[in-house]
């Protein structure tokens, strides 16, 4: 077969497979996490979700997946995390819920650098609980699918202390999902999760409570826990997500509890200008 052949039909591949929508990855987009697997006699088989695991040994590795302290993205991050910190300190705001109107539109990614922004200030730091005990996505993404966790607390299982996993940024810690629930909605509705996240606001009283959830349009646990933190903040994607749903969605929170909306993956006609005086003015030396 001749390279001119092997390139031609290389070309169609890839023209069909774009006519099937497949899309290029972007900024910050939810992480698409595949189910853990161990090996046995019987070949390699999914993990069993009701199997309880013993704490996990930190620190967890999380510089991966934040954004570089010189990026744009980071700065961005930055003033998300003024906004956060300046209701801290006028309506005394400690835990906040990051949620989105659909799946896949980046959530648990900007939860989790919105919690390294705040743990790398001067007096600050974050505990970052991962509440989709459906996916676990933030618990799959940084090792921790399958150690005790959220759930595992919620059911008496373990305490809070037992379970809370530090990671390589100082004030930074993790409280992950858990083993997997049969009632994950019943859990995160429950009044054990209320009391769960007022232990932690009274026994941690320098960090900020970051809540990763579930989608609001997907399920009913985001509009449960926004009841019990003292503000919201909505991930949308840009060009996803129809305006509607997200009008509609956002009726379903309290509105004196959105904090604001962040707008991932977002192009600008101004954005090389930008990243050329960004660059140029942290490029300049020090005298």
């Amino acid at each position: 077969m001749s390279k001119t052949y092997e390139a031609l039909l290389r070309a169609e591949r890839e023209q069909a497979a774009r006519k099937k929508g497949t899309v290029l990855s972007e900024p910050l987009p939810e992480p698409k996490i595949e189910e853990p697997k161990r090996k046995t006699r019987q070949g390699i088989q999914p993990i069993r979700p009701d199997v309880h695991h013993e704490r996990y040994i930190g620190p967890v590795p999380v510089d991966n997946f934040i954004a570089k302290p010189d990026s744009i993205m980071a700065e961005q991050l930055r003033k998300l995390m003024g906004i956060v910190i300046s209701h801290n300190i006028v309506n005394s705001l400690r835990s906040i819920l990051v949620t989105s109107c659909m799946p896949q539109e980046g959530k648990t990614s900007v939860a989790l650098n919105l919690s390294a922004a705040i743990a790398r200030g001067l007096d600050d730091s974050a505990i970052l609980i991962d509440a989709d005990l459906r996916q676990r996505n933030l618990s799959y993404l940084l090792g921790l699918g399958n150690v005790s966790g959220l759930s595992d607390v919620l059911q008496e299982r373990a305490t809070i202390e037992e379970t809370l996993v530090d990671t390589q940024i100082e004030g930074l810690t993790i409280l992950p999902a858990g083993t997997n629930p049969s009632n994950p909605a019943e859990l995160i509705a429950s009044t054990r999760m209320k009391g769960l996240i007022q232990q932690l606001e009274a026994s941690h009283k320098g960090s900020h409570i970051i809540i990763d959830s579930t989608p609001i349009i997907a399920t009913s646990e985001a509009n449960a826990l926004s009841q019990m933190t003292g503000g919201v903040i909505v991930v949308i994607m840009a060009d996803k997500t129809r305006r509607d749903v997200v009008n509609r969605e956002l009726k379903t929170l309290t509105s004196e509890k959105i904090l604001g909306v962040v707008l991932n993956c977002a192009e600008f006609e101004t954005s090389d200008y930008y990243h050329g005086y960004y660059k140029g003015y942290y490029g300049k030396k020090k005298r």
